[in-house]
């Protein structure tokens, strides 16, 4: 998982509330850095920010100019996590503490940074990465989910008849399809490998199950280019996954397996030509607690 932890600097800076904000400034220009914690005797007090000192003349104490409500973050914390809270704050950087220790600093710009090494550059997508973690997240909250996995029939045909451009344009118009049909507070989308995609849902299975079958339907009546026909097959895992939980295997343990289960499925639906096959995770239980 993408975690706050890999973004914080090893050397940490911080300042006591009774130096002075041109103290403040020079520390903040002599290393680089657009922020200080404020700490007093041990404890954190306050930040402050670039923003702060150009607005308090250098002979005032950093006390009179920091920023008292400190929004802080775990390091175990999600990237993805972390920019949602910066976003919901208004803010550009978060406090990151444990145990009530400050251990560093990160930006609203090295989590997007970070982030974009982790979306598909064709299709605009989350990458895989992306989708697991969303995935965890959710079980960790205690929130059931379905995968849904889809494969584009006969893809490679596709490259070699018409070539790997067209298949480029093929993929994206599969994901114009794919984004107009979840809904962003349910469903998080994925490429995840050449031409299959993915969806973690929090829909109950029959739900998902529902959705996997709008895809198809849409795929199958796309105006795709050249006239050609463009299909998908659809694999849906989810349910009932209390006798897994009963076993102690962990949430990695389970996403894992339920997108194993879609992939085997929507690779069962093509095999046998139906456009939709659903699995429920409760029939891996026994294999779960051996």
């Amino acid at each position: 998982m993408l975690t706050v932890k890999s973004l914080i600097s090893e050397k940490l800076y911080t300042i006591d509330p009774l130096a002075s904000v041109g103290r403040a400034a020079a520390i903040m220009e002599r290393y680089g850095i657009g922020s200080l914690p404020v700490v007093d005797e041990g404890k954190l007090v306050g930040i402050i920010t670039s923003r702060d000192v150009r607005r308090f003349h250098p002979n005032r104490l950093v006390a009179d100019a920091m920023t008292r409500k400190v929004i802080t973050i775990s390091p175990t914390a999600s990237l993805t996590e972390a920019q949602k809270l910066m976003v919901k704050n208004k803010i550009e950087r978060l406090v990151v503490t444990s145990e009530n220790n400050i251990i560093g600093i990160i930006t609203y710009a090295q989590i997007m940074l970070e982030l974009g090494k982790y979306t598909d550059s064709l299709t605009g997508l989350n990458k895989a990465e992306i989708f697991y973690e969303k995935a965890l997240e959710l079980l960790r909250r205690g929130q059931e989910i379905a995968i849904i996995f889809l494969d584009l029939d006969n893809f490679g045909g596709i490259n070699k008849e018409y070539g790997h451009i067209y298949g480029d344009n093929v993929l994206r118009q599969a994901t114009i399809i794919l984004k107009n049909l979840i809904n962003m507070n349910e469903d998080t989308l994925c490429r995840y490998a050449g031409d299959e995609f993915a969806i973690v849902t929090t829909r109950s299975l029959a739900a998902a199950e529902k959705l996997a079958r709008q895809i198809v339907t849409a795929f199958a009546n796309e105006n795709w280019p050249g006239k050609i026909k463009v299909t998908i097959s659809a694999g849906v895992a989810g349910g009932r996954r209390s006798k897994i939980r009963e076993c102690g295997k962990d949430s990695s343990y389970i996403v894992k397996n339920l997108v194993n289960m879609a992939s085997l499925a929507s690779t069962k639906a093509k095999r046998l030509k139906k456009p939709v096959v659903v699995v429920e995770a409760v029939e891996f239980k026994e294999t779960a607690c051996m």
